[in-house]
């Protein structure tokens, strides 16, 4: 007797070319899809250091320059005249005006230790200090205002040996200092008789992403305008 087999065919035939076609199809889309959330991430979340970043070191030049702004004149001796300053010899990095500001302070004498003992003069670190924005620290690349080329800010320390000028921030796309006096009015151009009525500054500090590439343009840069009032003019 012959014993005839019959076996069920489920699936033997496979996928058809379409089928595999229509697959490959479906999953490059998702891929891509995938791929392009992945991109976009990954480009906001750089754009968001970056951002962070500058306002970071904007915020940073605020506080620094609001403490030392602030402490101008300070002369407790009473010893000699101290106070906001122009440059004697004509430098534009130090004097007191649009694009610069340059003050005095007797805080310290020149004893290295943690004690803060005013001495009546000005000739100590961090006593005479100058700020200004530049592409080097030569007086002929000093940046004015409206000049929005990124430069560096520096602070500009005197001495008895001389000046040493220091970057505190690079990027810095705009700098401009304002003067007022007690009542509010603006010192246009401080000369040597006005500079002792100035009794508030306001500054403005932009600051510039260092890739404007990996930012929105509505981003690349940030603003910081404050006013500090001087308390000892």
């Amino acid at each position: 007797m012959v014993v005839k087999e019959e076996y069920a065919e489920f699936g033997v035939e496979g996928f058809s070319l379409l089928e595999v076609l229509i697959a490959l199809a479906v999953l490059g889309i998702v891929l891509t899809g995938v791929v392009k959330m992945f991109t976009t991430t990954g480009r906001f979340h750089t754009s968001q250091e970056r951002t962070v970043e500058t306002m970071d070191n904007v915020r940073a030049v605020k506080q620094l320059m609001v403490d030392e702004i602030r402490s101008a004149g300070c002369n407790p001796k009473g010893k000699q005249t101290i106070g906001f300053v122009n440059d004697a010899g004509g430098d534009e990095r130090f004097d007191t005006d649009a694009n610069s500001i340059h003050f005095t302070r007797d805080i310290d004498d020149d004893e290295i230790d943690q004690v803060y003992k005013p001495d009546g003069d000005a000739d100590d670190p961090n006593e005479n200090i100058a700020y200004y924005r530049g592409t080097s620290p030569a007086l002929s690349d000093i940046l004015a205002p409206t000049d929005h080329t990124p430069g560096t800010l520096y602070r500009t320390s005197f001495g008895a040996a001389g000046f040493n000028s220091q970057p505190v921030a690079d990027n810095i796309t705009g700098l401009q200092f304002l003067y007022f006096d007690s009542s509010g009015f603006p010192i246009t151009d401080p000369g040597t008789t006005d500079l002792a009525k100035i009794k508030l500054v306001e500054v403005t500090v932009i600051g510039q992403v260092t890739n404007t590439t990996q930012v929105s343009t509505a981003n690349q840069t940030w603003t910081q305008r404050f006013r500090v009032r001087v308390r000892n003019l």
